[in-house]
């Protein structure tokens, strides 16, 4: 589960809430001094880094929507360690294995952190479980997280949760379908249901569809607020940032006015003795063990609805398309799921028996990782690192992307092709703990900073798929042309579905 802050992050470029003649003039006015200091800092031995303008470094080119096809294309020329100097702080970027086995594994201590972004203390500040610092603060969030949330034995608690949001969402997709020649667009569907469960995970209850949007609104802006700002890179310029803390105080009070009676019902059930049930329960017992401040708990709510909503949504939206592309695939998994079910609904028990199933998952999140970057990791300390001087306040990016589609590890890695799953390979269990090689394939990220949310997600994403093509052949709409590659428009796309014959019942 990937944090709230960080969905489709491309943290090499930035959400700038400022006006270009403030950012101008302060430029001007300021730079020659900066640089001044900047550069008169003890020389550093840095990765291979690419030229920049004066203070901006490389961020005005590696803006945009295809920034990792654009550090890609900077290793080819670099090789897979450089850096990048943004601003004035350096990005590391890291395309190879074997040395995201050196920095997330061997030196785990090192490079576990997260970097100290300015735009985050107009929100919530480091805290998190994504954003926090190494340290003892994060450990104990993220061990209650993995408790109350991920765990195995809590994940198959919420499957009455599951159940009842899926029955929804094959009555949506069939009223969507029935009014509109049989087309649909396909990610709200998914984004609605993901979310909804998340609801049900933190609060055990269910919201009506128009509160569900409302709630849904205020994490898109979260998503907006907490996006990398100039300030993360020209720090100078926080000076300039009222309008950003303005904005970010406006949403926590939206957030206040949405969550602060909910939280409030589960301290009054707290008080009576009842058990912790769900995520709210836990993080009001744990606001008095960690002394928690109210924003934390606001916090950590939006990171576990928005974190595990879009890239989950994404990741079905993606497989969905490819198996959409490519037929064959889509009738081999229907016809797994036929065999293992005997015809009636797919059950959360019987996915395990599915291996076609997690192998095409595996795919959709290989080819088309949520986070093409992971989340931007931080080092507690200036360290030595591949022969090369890594700054205590560099970013570091290890570039999931770059690793799952090089043509140097995966034959015809554009293709969509499930079999290169099949055959249990460890090093491709998703954790990269098995080896250099097993970071070949880390969509949830590797090391101590995994992502905790990895299990909830593939049971969403299996079981979502499994009901979805058990129930429904996936076709092109007229006249619709594919190529399902990393830079599609993938957000929106429309399917045309038709009812499968011979689906029972539970």
């Amino acid at each position: 589960m990937a944090e709230a802050e960080t969905t489709n992050e491309l943290p090499v470029g930035f959400s700038s809430t400022y006006p270009v003649g403030v950012i101008t003039c302060a430029v001007v006015i300021v730079s020659l001094i900066l640089s001044k200091l900047f550069f008169s800092k003890p020389k550093l031995n840095l990765p291979p880094t690419p030229k920049g303008i004066p203070l901006f470094g490389t961020m005005l080119k590696t803006r945009g929507p295809k920034t990792h096809r654009i550090l890609i294309e900077y290793a080819k020329e670099f090789g897979p360690l450089y850096a990048l100097r943004t601003g004035l702080k350096y990005f590391i970027v890291v395309t190879s294995p074997e040395i995201a086995w050196e920095g997330l594994i061997k030196n785990a201590q090192v490079f576990s952190s997260r970097p100290k972004l300015l735009s985050r203390l107009n929100f919530t500040g480091w805290r998190s479980v994504n954003s926090a610092l190494y340290g003892d603060y994060w450990r104990g969030i993220r061990k209650n997280l993995v408790i109350q949330v991920t765990s195995g034995s809590k994940v198959a608690s919420f499957a009455p949760f599951r159940e009842e949001e899926l029955a929804i969402l094959l009555e949506r997709i069939d009223h969507e379908a029935e009014n509109n020649d049989n087309v649909i667009t396909f990610l709200p569907h998914c984004r609605f249901t993901v979310f909804s469960i998340l609801l049900h995970v933190c609060f055990s209850k269910r919201f009506n569809p128009e509160d569900i949007e409302e709630l849904d609104a205020v994490l898109k802006q979260l998503l907006i607020i907490l996006a990398p700002q100039v300030i993360d890179f020209i720090p100078f310029l926080q000076l300039f940032s009222k309008k950003h803390r303005n904005e970010c105080q406006m949403l926590l009070d939206r957030m206040r006015k949405m969550f602060t009676p909910l939280i409030d019902e589960h301290r009054v059930l707290r008080n009576d003795g009842k058990p912790a049930l769900d995520y709210v329960d836990s993080l009001i017992v744990l606001q008095k063990e960690m002394n928690l401040k109210e924003t934390d708990i606001l916090g950590l709510i939006g990171e576990v609805l928005t974190g595990g909503t879009d890239t989950t949504a994404n990741t079905l939206e993606w497989t969905m398309a490819n198996l959409m592309k490519h037929p064959e695939i889509q009738q081999r998994l229907y016809e797994e799921i036929q065999e293992v079910t005997g015809g009636k609904m797919v059950q959360e028990g019987q996915l395990v028996k599915m291996k076609y199933l997690q192998a095409v998952v595996k795919e959709g999140l290989r080819k088309h990782p949520p986070l093409p970057f992971g989340i931007t990791h931080g080092v507690t300390q200036q360290t030595k690192f591949k022969g090369h001087d890594i700054p205590e306040d560099a970013m570091v990016l290890f570039h999931i992307q770059a690793m799952q589609n090089d043509p140097t590890i995966w034959k015809d890695p554009n293709v969509f092709n499930p079999e290169r799953f099949l055959n249990n390979d460890s090093n491709y269990d998703m954790t990269g703990s098995h080896g250099p090689k097993s970071l070949e394939f880390i969509p949830f990220g590797a090391g101590r900073r995994i992502c905790p949310g990895m299990n909830l997600a593939l049971t969403h994403a299996h079981l979502i798929l499994a009901r979805l093509v058990q129930r429904y052949e996936f076709t092109k709409t007229v006249g619709q042309l594919f190529v399902v590659d990393h830079d599609d428009s993938g957000p929106g796309m429309n399917f045309r579905v038709r009812r499968s014959a011979g689906v029972g019942t539970i």
